[in-house]
């Protein structure tokens, strides 16, 4: 199929980012790929003459990106990607980008390296094009799949931008895909996001012989104690009826205790992991605090990850209100509103100033994962509308009216 000359350029940067396997996740992350793939967009973006801050304090292993117009150091607005993927399944074909049809297939095709070249080739244009530059700069992080806590994410940039500028935007854009069915071409704004905690659980017994009378007690048995206790507290103080569509939820995703096959020795520890994804009606302080309180209970011990609540956009957000009418423009209708089950990096940025708008994919971190073509052009036409009504927003006439 022929696409048209724009679709074609991204989607060549589209496949040359597939092609590099940054995976960040366990059981084998590949660090030195992470890296590459943050050096081939830093040349991209140097390449068109635009301002890059390689991010990479000692503490990190991989670096993060801000991009920037010129000028434009302390845009309102910030978009935020990421550059990293979870591991190929079943192998690595799955980083040999092809397009069939309407679809590029890959690891990171949906998730989120189309547009992430979308971006990209947007800002080279915009800043082809001359003065006056789009109010927009870009964050690129390398650690959104396992979940930035490691350093360096969002919350990071963040800290180092706000001692950097002494502020920060306000109004932030994640481009996660936000059209789920990978068929219809114009990406809905999401206004609301599940943020996400993760947490884990270790107890402490004694390696001992298992048939004694004095054996220690069960760790199988007080972590499925634990469990049940969590589950129960969750029913109380979350919204977790998946009837309505719009809900927090909990999953465990190990647990481990002993070694399979040795049946006479106790174990010495046993470990659970909780995940929680909690919508911004629910109190995430709150179900914390009651969650120390039954580790303690239970005497275990307990170790939060990068705790985030959920968000919602303020809808009177003067950047927001700019989206929804640079989007009529550009696409002769208005666009979706939705609500964003995964979540994203937005969960770092400050209440009330954050969005996810993305294109249409299907199948992220599945072996079918591909993204639908017919999205991209729309997208890089919004970015250009929303750059002219920011103009008009943020231009010396407007801020003296």
């Amino acid at each position: 199929m022929s696409w048209d000359p724009k679709t074609m350029e991204i989607l060549r940067l589209a496949q040359e980012l597939i092609a590099i396997p940054s995976v960040s996740t366990a059981p084998q992350p590949r660090y030195d790929e992470i890296r590459r793939v943050a050096r081939v967009l830093r040349a991209y973006f140097e390449w068109a003459g635009l301002h890059v801050e390689w991010l990479e304090p000692e503490s990190a292993t991989y670096p993060a990106l801000l991009v920037f117009f010129p000028g434009q150091e302390e845009a309102p607005v910030m978009w935020l990607g990421h550059f990293d993927v979870v591991g190929p399944e079943p192998d690595d074909r799955q980083f040999q980008p092809r397009v069939e049809g309407d679809y590029l297939w890959g690891r990171g095709a949906a998730d989120m390296k189309t547009v992430v070249a979308t971006v990209a080739v947007w800002m080279k244009d915009a800043l082809q094009a001359g003065p006056p530059y789009p109010p927009i700069s870009v964050m690129l992080i390398g650690n959104e799949e396992e979940g930035e806590t490691a350093p360096v994410g969002t919350r990071e940039v963040l800290a180092w931008y706000q001692e950097r500028y002494g502020t920060l935007p306000s109004f932030f854009i994640a481009g996660e895909r936000t059209e789920e069915t990978g068929t219809r071409p114009y990406g809905a704004i999401c206004t609301e996001s599940r943020g996400a905690v993760r947490i884990t659980f270790r107890i402490q017994g004694r390696r001992g012989h298992s048939g004694l009378s004095q054996a220690h007690q069960d760790l199988t048995q007080r972590l499925f104690h634990l469990q049940q206790a969590i589950q129960a507290l969750a029913q109380d103080m979350l919204t977790l009826d998946t009837e309505k569509g719009w809900y927090s939820q909990i999953r465990f995703p190990f647990v481990s205790v002993g070694e399979p096959g040795l049946f006479n020795i106790t174990p010495s520890e046993g470990v659970m992991g909780l995940e929680i994804r909690p919508i911004p009606q629910d109190p995430l302080e709150d179900f914390l605090q009651a969650l120390e309180d039954l580790a303690l209970e239970h005497q275990v011990d307990m170790q939060v990850d990068s705790p985030a609540p959920g968000t919602q956009c303020d809808p009177e957000n003067p950047y927001f209100q700019a989206l929804l009418q640079a989007l009529e423009d550009a696409w002769g209708q208005p666009p979706g509103l939705c609500k964003k089950l995964p979540a994203s990096s937005v969960r770092f940025v400050p209440q009330g100033r954050s969005v996810i708008w993305g294109q249409s994919g299907l199948a992220p971190h599945a072996a079918d994962e591909r993204h639908y073509i017919p999205s991209i052009l729309p997208y890089y036409q919004g970015l250009q509308a929303y750059a002219r009504h920011l103009l008009h927003l943020t231009s010396p006439a407007q801020e003296q009216a």
